[in-house]
């Protein structure tokens, strides 16, 4: 009569079969530079390949895998409680692109900042208009009242409602002259979540008024900002001067790669 295993054998073997379901970290991993984890920022970092760091653990922890063994995932522990299984290489494309608009974001603060300065410092140009040029970065005062004469409601959400727009630059303030930074048909006038989806590069325009999809924007997310993915649009075209403007947008804003 075969003999039942007893308590300590049996977690033996549960040891071995929770082993079995996740993978080894491979050598040579804590080499790789790494990102924090979108959704877990201060707990976990990723690298590339998708390997996750715990910060409170001091090292990488394994990829469990599915069933059937063959599809790694995810799986991070915040305050006990488990966060829903992620794909890794999603995982790491997610996070790096994130840390990537942060980095951009913080050079382009600094580079409008030293912009700033140098336009208080034109004593050559106007106070009032100097004023009227910084005041334009932020899409108020003259550039917005000039928007206003050439665009009437926001291209994609058709909102007319002046509260509820931003005037934004086509051609970046940052790269754009002083007479640019004023021109009226540099600017669209545009919802909060299609400004920030615009002015990152995220989305863009042909001069026919095709709207055009970052290949690395998240599907999903542009969904929930108020742009469906799975319909082709158009939103009108664009006269002659706001088309030299998208040009340059298409050209050095809009994302057309994850390197971007």
């Amino acid at each position: 009569m075969a003999r039942r295993p007893n308590q300590r054998q049996r977690r033996s073997s549960s040891r071995r079969h929770e082993y079995a379901e996740k993978t080894k970290v491979p050598p040579g991993i804590e080499n790789e530079p790494r990102v924090p984890l979108v959704g877990n920022e201060a707990d976990y970092e990723i690298t590339r390949s998708g390997h996750v760091y715990s910060r409170r653990l001091k090292k990488f922890i394994r990829w469990k895998l599915t069933p059937n063994g063959r599809h790694p995932y995810i799986s991070v522990q915040v305050g006990g409680v488990s966060s829903p299984p992620r794909w890794p290489k999603e995982a790491a494309a997610e996070s790096w692109a994130a840390a990537e608009l942060k980095r951009v974001e913080q050079e382009r603060i600094q580079q409008e900042a030293q912009i700033e300065a140098q336009i208080h410092a034109q004593v050559e140009v106007p106070e009032t208009e100097r004023d009227a040029i910084v005041k334009a970065r932020l899409g108020q005062g003259v550039f917005r009242e000039n928007v206003a004469k050439v665009e009437k409601a926001c291209r994609i959400t058709g909102v007319s409602i002046p509260i509820f727009l931003i005037a934004s630059h086509i051609k970046p303030w940052r790269h754009s002259s002083n007479q640019e930074r004023l021109d009226g048909n540099n600017g669209l006038l545009l919802t909060p979540s299609i400004d920030f989806l615009f002015d990152r590069g995220f989305i863009s325009f042909e001069d026919n008024g095709d709207l055009l999809l970052s290949p690395v924007a998240s599907l999903d997310a542009l969904h929930k900002m108020g742009v469906d993915p799975t319909k082709t649009s158009n939103v009108g075209p664009f006269n002659s001067a706001q088309q030299k403007y998208l040009r340059f947008h298409r050209a050095e804003i809009f994302r057309r790669s994850q390197d971007q």
